[in-house]
């Protein structure tokens, strides 16, 4: 450009300068990724309303619009077809890796930047040779923010339009200095917003509408290094532009990691610009003394207000429009902030002003402006004489809005105002802003995937649904937060009872609470309260269990006190968000408490009322990958474990039912109907209505009751899941009609297909795995309809399938290692089975703490619990990953199933290992929530099926003798811990499903080799 060009006249008004900002706009951007990480990008946090709200206050022509498609040949397909500005691929592609498809691209047009998203730290490893593909832009790490794209795409931007616009305008720079890429995409998701909130309070300013707009142009520049080398190139370039620094202190400087780089980086700044703002963050204490030598601020990286001190560290160093109904003659007569508004505005407004609207393509004008173009398309056209009247133009647009916002509800999030929610609610209401979290993200998709793909309907005998939802989003946290105050101990070491407590005692804001108020008056019957924080149930950490989840009869017959209950509700799960559970599970992720934020999911229960009690026929939990196949089952067909009542009794390890989908009369586990009969599900959980009101102080399952079998049966909902067994003839028989112990054999459902939920929950696993790109979960309940009533003088009830959650599941190898178990004498393993999951080898475990007997009751296990606990608390403080070995179902709710530890009692933990509760041979943990999290740690879980003591058996053993015979470092009746000085070799061979563990014999005691 001409020199002429690129400097203003001097006449030219300041403003005027922000016209020619920004020549670089991202508006085309293609995303290559599976179906499942479009949706979150897309529709989570409202990525798309969010892009086009900050490009309509920027005067852009349009919004920036994301193409999606799954593979990396269609993507290079589409960018010879058309213009993308910007490519955002993920590291794992059907058909290639991140790195192939980068080089594909840039071959083809090298200035077409790419941005790299990952999901988990352990990606990185998942790239040839281990480090990011050299060609990406910019690699960022989704954490559940939905403003990670956004920022992403903001980065591009400014490093493309930054020389420009600063010599244009003088627009000013603030540098980051920061590597890990986990860190800076946390940290410009929040700095992205901030400078957007500082440019908007410039609005107040602006003189006329046109310089309003331009003001908003004028945020600072953000640019980004992961190195010394770049820092010191960009400040060198902007030293004249820049607003601010904001440094780590160790990173790479001469290719190496620096320890001192960040200093060298501020002496070399300050020696040119003593007054600069500079913040420093590390994660190394003593560095804050040469900080504030060097005049910068600081900040801890591992300070539990991180995040907040950073934006205080911004707000103190850096100081679309309505619709205006007029008159021919200019006058004002209404004003609509949005579809809904002018839906109503328009039944009221003078002809006149329709009229004079219409005239001037008005309308078409504005639904264009909110990205409705096939609503406006059918508008513009439409000349005032193609009617007979004004009222019949009236009419005309009234029903062209109202059948938008029906197409919008449908399977989509509906943002909830007060007052109408009712009349613009879809399944999924949102009532505030910020990020709907793990579980919320996980129910909008299942809705909308229901919805687009027709699956309501689709499968003959049972109709599908999800369940009426209310979402709280992360800001109504942030906000609830500030209340509170983040200063209090029990935030690091507040048991969950004080916790509630003491959040009972801080208000949700005002406005929260009286939008909270209409937005629950939509449920009429009970509603579980449930976490969904930013992190939850994401691909590699799924939290599972570990917030709380309240439970409401919502029942009470003054409405004020069961608002009051929602409210108490919300705050507890808040309360959670800091609980010892999450506390420990956080020191086994590489994330810390200040990146998590939490969202509230507010959920109609399925189920009916019988009494006192409150239930679903059946509740469960289906899985597209099943890890323990016993043929004929295969892998791919999946598992569900299912049982009569709530779900809770599947999520927390009691006895139920587990088969195959794709085989559900196959039920390998019960070789006779006596094994069926003595491993049968022999209670339910049912929500207690007879409560007067909630007592928050008795825990989030007080709600809840364990019933009887016999209770089902008067209720007349056991008739459909249950048989009887016949001892005389060791036989299972399918009515109740005859005597003998009830057996929960799902056979009317499983065998008979009265309502058919295997093979429909067997489709819609195989769906949602292809939408996901990988296995899935799904929780879901089953109400029966009218099934087995006579109906008169109304529609007959179907049966129907409510999906509930659904989850990315684990990966299925989650550690680097072996092709095959090593080959050593018998005597040289500590332990071996067949059923195992994880694959890799460990070197890293010297301690082993085992329970002493498999001869335990129900009465002690919850001791050996507490003992375990005990131990594990000293290992953690000592930084001593462990080998745990005990009796049954690990974290199992039933005590005579195995040791009822909750999460925390066994965090350490490195490999867990589950043996035979006394002659009882238990079922793996699959399915419930403490399955889920110690697969998505990387912890290995083996299942001993066979004997103790007995190597021959070749369904697995384990040597006692051997550990019984080494001295402990500390041991009760009930529990020992054994130390080592060499480590223990834990293999895990994931494709076959095996495992063994190797004695860490000394050198001395090596027998000579051996090859079997």
């Amino acid at each position: 450009m001409s020199e002429h060009a690129t400097q203003p006249p001097v006449s030219e008004p300041f403003f005027l300068r922000f016209h020619d900002l920004m020549p670089y706009r991202i508006r085309e951007v293609l995303l290559v990724s599976p179906v499942y990480d479009a949706f979150i990008l897309e529709e989570d946090g409202r990525l798309t309303e969010r892009l086009f709200s900050q490009y309509s206050e920027l005067n852009l022509s349009q919004a920036p619009r994301i193409i999606h498609t799954s593979t990396g040949e269609k993507a290079l397909q589409l960018l010879r077809e058309r213009r993308f500005d910007l490519v955002v691929t993920v590291v794992r592609l059907a058909d290639m890796d991140a790195t192939t498809f980068s080089e594909m691209v840039k071959g083809a047009f090298q200035t077409l930047p790419i941005i790299l998203l990952t999901f988990d730290e352990g990606d990185r490893q998942q790239c040839p040779g281990g480090v990011w593909p050299p060609l990406v832009d910019a690699v960022l790490q989704w954490t559940g923010n939905s403003q990670i794209l956004m920022s992403g795409i903001k980065l591009i931007e400014d490093h493309r339009n930054a020389a420009y616009d600063t010599k244009r305008a003088g627009l000013q720079v603030i540098i980051v200095v920061e590597d890990s890429v986990r860190r800076y995409s946390t940290f410009l998701a929040l700095l992205f917003p901030e400078l957007l909130r500082h440019a908007a309070s410039l609005i107040a300013e602006g003189v006329n509408p046109l310089h309003k707009l331009m003001r908003l142009k004028a945020r600072p520049k953000i640019l980004l290094a992961t190195n010394y080398e770049a820092a010191i190139s960009l400040y060198e370039e902007f030293r004249e532009s820049l607003m601010a620094l904001i440094t780590d202190v160790r990173f790479p400087k001469e290719g190496k990691k620096n320890a001192v780089a960040g200093f060298d980086l501020v002496r070399r700044v300050r020696a040119e610009d003593l007054g600069l703002p500079i913040l420093m963050q590390s994660a190394e204490q003593e560095n804050a003394h040469y900080a504030a030598e060097l005049g910068c601020a600081y900040v801890d990286k591992n300070s539990p207000q991180l995040l907040a001190q950073i934006r205080n560290f911004l707000r103190e160093g850096l100081g679309f429009g309505d619709f205006v109904f007029r008159l021919p003659n200019g006058q004002e007569v209404a004003r609509a902030r949005d579809v809904y508004e002018m839906e109503r505005t328009l039944r009221d407004v003078p002809a006149g002003s329709v009229s004079y609207h219409a005239k001037h393509n008005h309308f078409s004008l504005w639904l264009k402006a909110r990205s409705m173009f096939p609503q406006a398309e059918l508008v513009r056209p439409r000349l005032t004489t193609d009617f007979e009247d004004v009222e019949e133009m009236r009419a005309f647009l009234i029903e062209v809005l109202a059948n938008a916002r029906a197409d919008e509800a449908a399977g989509m999030i509906t943002d909830y105002n007060t007052g109408r929610g009712r009349e613009r609610g879809g399944a999924v209401l949102r009532l505030s802003s910020g990020s709907m979290g793990g579980k919320g993200r996980g129910i909008a998709f299942l809705s909308s995937q229901v919805q687009r793909k027709a699956l309501a309907d689709r499968y003959p005998g049972i109709q599908v649904r999800v369940p009426r939802a209310l979402m709280l989003g992360t800001d109504a946290f942030d906000v609830f937060m500030e209340r509170h105050g983040t200063s209090s101990s029990l935030l690091t070491n507040g048991t969950e009872a004080e916790l509630v407590t003491d959040f009972l005692k801080t208000d949700l804001p005002h406005d929260l609470r009286e939008d909270l108020r209409s937005a629950t008056a939509r449920f009429d019957g009970p509603i579980a309260v449930r976490s969904s924080s930013l992190l939850e149930d994401s691909r590699f950490q799924p939290f599972a269990g570990i917030y709380a989840t309240w439970i409401l009869p919502n029942s009470h017959p003054d409405p004020e006190v069961r608002f009051r209950e929602i409210c108490c509700a919300v705050r507890a799960v808040y309360a959670s968000t800091f609980a010892p559970a999450a506390r420990s599970y956080f020191r086994n992720t590489p994330h810390s408490p200040e990146e998590e934020k939490m969202g509230i999911v507010i959920q109609e229960v399925v189920g009916r009322r019988h009494g006192d009690r409150f239930y679903p026929q059946l509740a469960g939990v289906a899985q597209s990958y099943n890890f323990y196949p016993i043929p004929p089952q295969e892998a791919e067909d999946g598992a569900m474990v299912m049982a009569l009542g709530l779900g809770h009794l599947v999520v927390s390890g009691g006895s139920c039912l587990r088969f195959s989908p794709g085989s559900p009369t196959v039920l390998p586990q019960f070789a006779s109907a006596s094994s069926m009969a003595k491993g049968t599900q022999r209670a339910f959980y049912a929500l207690d209505m007879s409560q007067e009101e909630v007592d928050f102080s008795a825990g989030p399952e007080s709600n809840l009751r364990l019933h009887s079998l016999s209770a089902a049966e008067e209720d007349g909902t056991l008739a459909l899941v249950a048989s009887v067994y016949d001892r005389a003839d060791d036989l299972i028989r399918d009515t109740l009609t005859a005597t003998g112990p009830r057996v929960v054999t799902m056979n009317n459902i499983l065998k008979y297909e009265t309502i058919p939920v295997a093979p429909a929950m067997l489709d819609i696993l195989r769906r949602f795995r292809r939408a996901l790109g990988g296995d899935v979960e799904i929780e879901f309940a089953v109400d029966p309809g009218d099934h087995g009533k006579h109906v008169r003088g109304r529609k007959r009830e179907p049966p129907s399938l409510s999906l509930l959650q659904i989850r990315p599941m684990i990966a299925r190898s989650f550690a680097d290692g072996t092709e095959e178990l090593t080959d050593v004498r018998p005597e040289q393993l500590l332990c071996r089975t067949t059923q195992a999951l994880g694959h890799g080898v460990m070197r890293d475990v010297r301690d082993v703490v085992y329970v002493t007997s498999n001869e335990l009751d129900a009465f002690s296990t919850p001791s050996v619990a507490q003992e375990v606990g005990g131990i594990n608390r000293q290992l953690m403080e000592e930084g001593r990953p462990y080998l745990l070995i005990g009796p049954g179902r690990w974290g199992t709710s039933d005590p005579a199933l195995g040791i009822p530890v909750d999460w925390e009692q066994i965090a350490g933990a490195r490999t867990i290992i589950e043996v035979p509760f006394g002659t009882r041979a238990v079922e793996p943990s699959q399915g419930t929530h403490f399955f889920l999290n110690i697969t998505s740690l990387r912890i290995g879980y083996l299942t001993v099926a066979g004997g103790i003591d007995d190597p021959s058996r070749a369904d697995g053993f384990l040597d006692r003798a051997w550990l019984d015979s080494r001295p402990a470092r500390a041991e009760s009746a009930t529990v020992r811990c054994i130390r080592f000085d060499d480590p223990l070799t834990i293999e895990l061979y994931g494709r076959e499903g095996s495992a063994q563990i190797i004695k860490p014999i000394p050198p001395e005691e090596q027998p000579e080799p051996y090859h079997s």
